[in-house]
């Protein structure tokens, strides 16, 4: 029987990278269509193939780099960034629902301050909780993000590029 689990868990795993990694490269490459990231490397399409090569490369290249972390590291590393995302959009309730709002009553103050306040102290307390090699490399992914950010914003003095969700 841990035979079959093993090839069933060795088959799950191998699809699932597969269509991450897919749908991974096709965001880059919109990202790059877009002016969001870098578009001669990342918007670039290959004529043989019509696929965003080198997204796909890219990408490949880090799933090989993945290979080097132990199971609870790279989960951990992944569930920081869920983690990260949720605790931003925790932030981003308070600040745009309660903190910029009209009106500030018991029903905003329940809905738009204390359930975001709750679930964004639980998302930290859980992102602290995570293996530290997987923190340490979140935190640098943020860093370098924020500096990306700053770059292409001229220092946060101009709205950063926005994707378009219609074909070119």
């Amino acid at each position: 029987m841990a035979r079959w689990f093993l090839i069933g868990l060795i088959v799950g795993q191998f699809t699932s990278g597969l269509s991450a990694q897919a749908s991974a490269s096709r965001l880059l490459f919109a990202m790059g269509r877009d002016g969001v990231l870098p578009r001669p490397f990342f918007g670039r399409i290959s004529k043989r193939f019509e696929t965003p090569v080198n997204s796909i490369v890219l990408c490949g290249v880090v799933a090989l780099l993945a290979l080097h972390m132990d199971v609870t590291t790279s989960t951990s590393f992944i569930n920081f960034g869920a983690f990260l995302a949720f605790s931003l959009v925790n932030l981003s309730v308070i600040f745009h629902y309660y903190l910029k709002a009209e009106r500030r009553g018991p029903r905003e103050l329940v809905l738009f301050l204390l359930f975001p306040l709750i679930g964004l102290l639980a998302d930290l307390w859980l992102m602290v909780s995570l293996d530290h090699l997987a923190i340490w490399l979140g935190a640098t992914w943020l860093v370098l993000g924020v500096i990306y950010l700053a770059v292409i914003t001229s220092g946060f003095r101009q709205q950063p590029p926005e994707m378009h969700f219609d074909e070119a």
